[in-house]
């Protein structure tokens, strides 16, 4: 079975780097879906109140762009990787839980940029700051080994086309 993530998800840990197919840099890893590239985070700079004898609220905007105009500044969001390493989304031979484990440690060591074809090649610079575990482990199965795992990454910046 062909590995439906291939030429969908990117990554690359330089700013200078050149973003590379996750299934080209892993073997065996399959993409599962990555959530959180259309997110908004709560704004950060809109100040209200209100008083208990009105309904309306008095608001401020406290950023201001060249032309004077208010913008809003918001928190930013987390993304999700779920993913999965098995034989059968492997072109050869793999350890599963080498691969794996060669992943996870890419993903979490350092930041990274991820991109998604999916959703028009926006990109995210992002950094992981929880902990993780796989969701799943089955090994020693033989060739019906495999692992799932989700690791959520704090977006440094806003995703970017």
């Amino acid at each position: 079975m062909a590995n439906k993530s291939s030429g969908r998800y990117y990554a690359k840990n330089t700013e200078s780097g050149t973003f590379a197919d996750i299934t080209m840099l892993f073997d065996g890893v399959a993409v599962l879906k990555v959530d959180g590239f259309n997110a908004k985070g709560k704004p950060v700079n809109v100040y209200t109140a209100q008083w208990v004898n009105n309904q309306a609220e008095d608001f401020l905007i406290t950023t201001l762009d060249g032309s004077n105009n208010p913008v809003v500044i918001r928190e930013n969001t987390d993304i999700e990787i779920t993913f999965i390493v098995k034989q059968k989304y492997a072109s050869s031979t793999i350890n599963v839980l080498t691969q794996h484990d060669g992943f996870v440690n890419y993903m979490t060591n350092s930041d990274v940029w991820i991109k998604s074809a999916y959703m028009g090649n926006k990109y995210v610079h992002c950094v992981c700051l929880k902990e993780y575990k796989p969701t799943t482990q089955k090994l020693g199965r033989g060739s019906d080994s495999y692992m799932m795992g989700t690791i959520t990454l704090h977006c440094l910046d806003a995703p970017t086309t």
